[in-house]
């Protein structure tokens, strides 16, 4: 989060820009790649394997707090200098592995309902993944907006950027047998909508085909297929309390 709030320009240079070494390289990597696969870890086993959820899901997120404590003691050389990992990151990560660790194994949720929020994960996924590995680091189609319109549209870029919003479906994922987890089918709303809510308040201008190349139809999907999740017949998921055993008959 705090990265997403942060902004940081450092400004041309005149000279060779510092380039990190490979240590740093390996470490920084496979601290953020297990960041990022974390949450759709969990995601998939609260789906669909929720008995293995606490086990299987504090092995992953000890490992993750374990590499995200490397760029602690080993910082990262780029063009705004030397920069360390974040303690409130690792405690995070930490805090994870203690709350699964404490989690009761759950029942599978009924198919449709997993189903519905496996489609949410990936549709939110398939965006970060078009938007990081586009060559502009654009997708979709933006309205020129100004000032406050286009600080908020930053923030809400560079949270796509870092995966912000898979963390946000992943976590409605494990909540999905809780009727709190239609409340992340309105938070996807957000960037979703935001172009088009943003150009017609701003009156600026576009150069779409149309003002529906505004939405972000892939958000858009997901936040209404999470709000259609919570009328689908839900039971079980991680955290639940189990289902009692039928009471066996006894032979005189």
């Amino acid at each position: 989060m705090s990265s997403i709030l942060r902004l940081q320009e450092c400004g041309w240079f005149a000279y060779n820009v510092p380039e990190p070494g490979p240590l740093e390289v390996a470490v920084w990597w496979a601290s953020a790649n297990a960041s990022k696969l974390l949450p759709l870890v969990l995601a998939f086993l609260a789906l669909w394997a929720p008995r293995q959820f606490p086990k299987i899901g504090a092995i992953f997120a000890a490992l993750t707090t374990a590499l995200n404590a490397l760029p602690l003691v080993v910082p990262y050389t780029g063009p705004c200098g030397r920069t360390s990992g974040e303690w409130l990151v690792v405690a995070c990560y930490a805090l994870a592995t203690v709350l699964l660790l404490r989690t009761r194994p759950g029942h599978r949720l009924p198919r449709a309902r997993a189903a519905v929020w496996s489609v949410v994960v990936l549709l939110v996924l398939g965006r970060a993944l078009a938007r990081n590995y586009s060559s502009d680091g654009i997708v979709g189609c933006w309205a020129m907006l100004q000032g406050t319109w286009a600080q908020i549209q930053i923030h809400l870029d560079l949270a796509e950027a870092l995966y912000g919003w898979v963390c946000v479906a992943a976590a409605g994922a494990v909540l999905a047998a809780h009727r709190s987890a239609s409340l992340v089918g309105l938070v996807l709303l957000v960037p979703a909508l935001f172009q088009p809510v943003a150009w017609l308040l701003s009156a600026a201008s576009h150069d779409c085909s149309s003002a529906f190349a505004l939405v972000a139809w892939p958000h858009l999907i997901a936040g209404a297929l999470a709000l259609l999740a919570a009328r689908l017949p839900a039971r079980g998921g991680p955290g639940t309390a189990p289902e009692p055993e039928p009471a066996q008959p006894h032979s005189p």
